[in-house]
């Protein structure tokens, strides 16, 4: 069963959900959702960053992708990082 709320205040923010979402009286669910799925990417990128280890995890997914990009070995042609594959002894003859 659906149940109709009192209207929610929000501080700081003039007391308006929609100046929460950043979105107009008058918009539609889409752009409701749009609004709210934009601001929980900021939000998981502060709660990311904001913490030391979480910070550290992700730089080091980034260093990773960057290699991953970047490194070719083999002669395959194609692209990536092959961590347990060792030029002496995968020598392409």
């Amino acid at each position: 069963m659906f149940s109709v709320e009192m209207p929610v205040t929000v501080s700081g923010t003039g007391g308006s959900l929609y100046k929460v979402l950043r979105v107009e009286p008058t918009a539609t669910i889409l752009e409701i959702k749009m609004a709210y799925r934009s601001l929980a990417k900021i939000h998981n990128a502060y709660e990311t960053l904001s913490y030391p280890m979480a910070r550290a995890v992700y730089d080091m997914s980034l260093v990773s992708r960057r290699r991953t990009r970047t490194a070719s070995f083999g002669c395959s042609g194609q692209s990536g990082f092959h961590p347990a594959r060792k030029w002496e002894t995968d020598q392409c003859w």
